[in-house]
């Protein structure tokens, strides 16, 4: 009996190894199961991991070269803005050179246009002058005739220079310098009116000279001509200075010696008749007196200058 329950036991107790090694077996299965997922689950999320990882790696290779050309590129544009930077600079000092140069420029201009100014006013006053002593001259002019017609003195005025001349045949024998009683006559009716009108009041302090020409004509040499000219008008100058001027009072004398001037021209004015060729000898031969005005040189040349000013 006790052999039967050792073999039951027995029995039992192998049973419980087998069940044993079964539950074991089983359970090294499913542990190498399970480690045989989680191997293949880490397989696999390396694998994933890598690929991830590797497409990560491509991005960040693009994103890389994308960053190089970007970083190329904004140093092309640094070096652009570099450049034109330094040329908007030069630009910036040229603008400056031009701004001072056209600040210069323009005072320069605004000097000029001062000057331009004050020259035309200048110019302004000085015409006002010259139309005025051509104006007074045109009125001694015309004073001088009045005056002569009225006192009964045939004696031709010219109308432009106020010039009176009379013919030597009236004055002076052919050849000589001594006045003839005609002629002595003759300036003792002309010289007081002729002298009083020139240095009136109202003109004297306008005429500046009083001048006595003589001339001839072409027979004979310049030389002595010349000579007979100049002897001529000293005659003519001396009577009307001398003593037997009694119609001027000794004050007019004094006046007249002041401004008074004799020239002689020799043959060099000669007097044509109308065909323009041929010289007529007895006008030529003549003593002429003029009158000039102060500063009248340079009426004349300023008339001379507005002339030329009003044609350009």
């Amino acid at each position: 009996m006790r052999q039967g329950k050792s073999m039951r036991r027995s029995g039992e107790n192998g049973s419980y190894w087998i069940s044993y090694s079964d539950m074991m077996a089983g359970m090294l299965f499913t542990f190498a199961l399970i480690l045989f997922m989680a191997v293949y689950q880490l397989v696999d999320l390396q694998q994933k991991k890598t690929i991830e990882l590797e497409t990560k790696e491509a991005q960040l290779s693009t994103q890389q070269s994308l960053l190089i050309d970007q970083e190329a590129e904004l140093k092309d544009k640094e070096e652009l803005l570099a450049t034109t930077t330094l040329m908007l600079q030069e630009q910036q000092a040229e603008l400056e050179e031009n701004r001072t140069a056209l600040t210069a420029a323009q005072e320069s201009l605004s000097l000029q246009q001062s000057k331009i100014e004050e020259q035309a006013a200048l110019l302004a006053a000085q015409q006002t002058q010259i139309d005025r002593l051509i104006g007074l001259r045109s009125q001694i002019i015309e004073d001088l005739r009045d005056e002569l017609n009225g006192a009964g003195l045939d004696a031709v005025v010219d109308r432009k220079t106020g010039a009176i001349a009379f013919t030597g045949a009236v004055l002076f024998d052919t050849g000589k310098n001594e006045l003839k009683a005609s002629g002595k006559a003759l300036l003792n009716a002309f010289i007081p009116v002729y002298i009083r009108t020139l240095m009136s009041e109202e003109y004297r302090d306008y005429v500046g000279e009083i001048i006595i020409e003589g001339h001839t004509d072409t027979s004979g040499t310049y030389l002595s001509n010349l000579e007979l000219s100049q002897q001529r008008a000293l005659a003519v100058a001396s009577y009307c200075l001398g003593p037997e001027m009694s119609a001027l009072t000794a004050a007019e004398k004094e006046l007249l010696q002041s401004i008074l001037t004799a020239n002689g021209r020799s043959e060099s004015d000669p007097i044509y008749m109308s065909d323009g060729v041929t010289v007529d000898m007895d006008a030529s031969r003549r003593v002429v007196f003029k009158f000039r005005m102060k500063d009248q040189e340079m009426i004349e040349q300023m008339s001379l200058i507005l002339e030329g000013q009003q044609e350009e």
